[in-house]
């Protein structure tokens, strides 16, 4: 018999203990992530321990928000920046079917639950069709990390990233980890100009960038890292996080618009990788769509699903309306901001963007 309730204290204190214990854990199922999400008020966390016959199989970090009278069940919603989250099981144990249904069965009997999103890349897609889930793919760039094989690594990088690799360092550009959240401002004004370039719009403020840096780093997991010319200026900088002997996820980078000619992305992203290597992770998640990843021997992943259910069709049908009516919004917000920094007329080559789901 399967059965799903709330963590108990216990549990959520040594919660990051709990999942550990599952194959398909991330940090996006840690505390330092949920927390970050909460304090960025994205909703109350609901994280769900998932038991069986009384043995502990399985457990679903999420939050609770609320829209008016509407109870949403979000892991996670979109616009949380959070790339994959959903339940985490064992599948030895137990299946797509078993979990789900008892969970909806937690969700929409006891909690109330008008709506759930679960974003995952384990759960059996026939199945979650079969429970009235629908689909919408996320597909990202994923490249493999060799640990304690440089070298390897470094040969898996197309020829151009190599080639700018070498010539940053020749021109004197210096890479330098971050430890001081002073760093966010700077990071965050150049997100704006990447965005604003491209014709987009940075959708979250500078406050959750801050709140990130800030969680991450307590909890260990943070890379925060910049490119500098040989004076001091600041031309590039990323935020990332490394688990130990899991995985490296880029959240954010940016360059300074002025400075592309020195390519200052390749040298940025080759230093994490071989910060992320002696760590111990095995793989990169590049966190989205763009071309451009592939220089750093990424290749497209399609696992990752969205999955979307609600108690009526027509919440449905006013979430979709509503997520297009932002995308619009934002899309408008970013031409005018284009085009009052870089005139009417003018037409440039699309940045490389990057803006968490």
């Amino acid at each position: 018999m399967v059965t799903v309730r709330s963590a108990t204290d216990a549990e959520w204190r040594d919660w990051d203990q709990l999942v550990a214990r599952f194959p398909n854990c991330r940090i996006v199922h840690q505390r330092a992530w949920i927390e970050w999400l909460e304090a960025c008020h994205c909703g109350t966390p609901l994280c769900l321990v998932i038991e069986q016959d009384g043995e502990v199989i399985g457990a679903s970090p999420g939050l609770l928000s609320r829209l008016g009278p509407l109870r949403l069940y979000g892991s996670p919603l979109p616009g949380w920046q959070t790339p994959i989250m959903g339940p985490v099981f064992d599948p030895a144990k137990i299946q797509t079917r078993g979990l789900v249904m008892a969970l909806l069965s937690f969700l929409e009997k006891r909690q109330g639950i008008h709506h759930v999103e679960l974003l995952s890349d384990t759960l059996d897609a026939t199945t979650m069709q079969q429970l009235g889930f629908r689909a919408e793919g996320v597909p990202t760039y994923r490249a493999p990390l060799y640990p304690g094989d440089e070298k390897r690594a470094f040969t898996a990088l197309k020829d151009s990233a190599r080639r700018n690799i070498r010539r940053a360092s020749k021109l004197g550009l210096t890479t330098r980890f971050e430890e001081d959240e002073s760093f966010v401002a700077e990071h965050y004004a150049q997100l704006q100009e990447v965005f604003v370039r491209g014709g987009n719009t940075v959708s979250f403020g500078e406050a959750r960038v801050r709140e990130f840096f800030r969680r991450m780093q307590a909890a260990g997991k943070l890379i925060a890292v910049s490119v500098s010319l040989p004076d001091g200026v600041s031309i590039a900088s990323g935020l990332f996080t490394a688990d130990r002997g899991g995985e490296l996820l880029l959240w954010s980078w940016a360059h300074r618009t002025a400075y592309r000619w020195f390519r200052p992305t390749e040298l940025m992203t080759w230093t994490v990788m071989q910060r992320a290597m002696a760590a111990g992770c095995a793989t990169f998640d590049l966190m989205g769509l763009g071309e451009f990843k592939t220089k750093f021997g990424a290749e497209l992943d399609m696992t990752k699903q969205r999955w979307v259910r609600s108690r009526y069709r027509w919440l449905t049908s006013a979430r979709d309306l509503a997520e297009r009516g932002y995308r619009w919004q934002q899309g408008v917000r970013g031409r005018l901001a284009r085009m009052r920094r870089f005139g009417w007329g003018q037409a440039d080559e699309p940045e490389r963007v990057e803006n968490p789901a």
